[in-house]
């Protein structure tokens, strides 16, 4: 593996584990309970250090294991980066998501009520967490999501 390729994947582990860090800060230090989009989100950071990880063993100096290497953390970050934006946009109120994260409650009667309050998560998808009272913490995933599949799109043209 030669040491752009190192280097590169060293990248993307430390802003993983670095970003993992200050979620799980804000979550169990800072009362910030995320809701289970928020869980999700962290996904995709999880598996770019288990396969940043992994590729380290791999011992291989061909091209093709660079590419790929890069292909697979551009998809990763890609499919984060959508995955984001749609929990921002639920936030926002552009659209609206499953019953299990929403806060619409379409009931007639008083059972029905009952049973989708019962039903439903505390922490809602539609109620964002803010950091400095005008950006959640959904929004500075998308924006990391996408910084990250911008850095993986140059560092995988170049290599081509």
């Amino acid at each position: 593996m030669n040491n752009i390729l190192e280097k590169y994947i060293a990248i993307n582990i430390s802003i993983s584990v670095v970003i993992l860090f200050i979620v799980y800060v804000l979550q169990y230090f800072f009362g910030m309970a995320p809701c289970d989009m928020c869980i999700n989100e962290r996904y995709p950071y999880f598996i770019v250090i288990i396969l940043g990880t992994v590729s380290y063993g791999i011992k291989s100096n061909t091209k093709v294991v660079e590419i790929i290497t890069n292909l697979i953390f551009a998809i990763i970050y890609f499919i984060g980066l959508i995955y984001s934006v749609y929990h921002v946009g639920i936030e926002r109120k552009y659209w609206i998501g499953s019953s299990n994260c929403s806060s619409k409650i379409n009931a007639l009667d008083i059972e029905t009520l009952s049973s989708q309050l019962m039903e439903m998560p505390i922490i809602r998808c539609d109620e964002p967490t803010f950091l400095f009272n005008f950006i959640s913490i959904a929004e500075l995933n998308s924006i990391a999501m996408g910084i990250l599949l911008i850095f993986s799109l140059i560092v995988l043209y170049k290599k081509i």
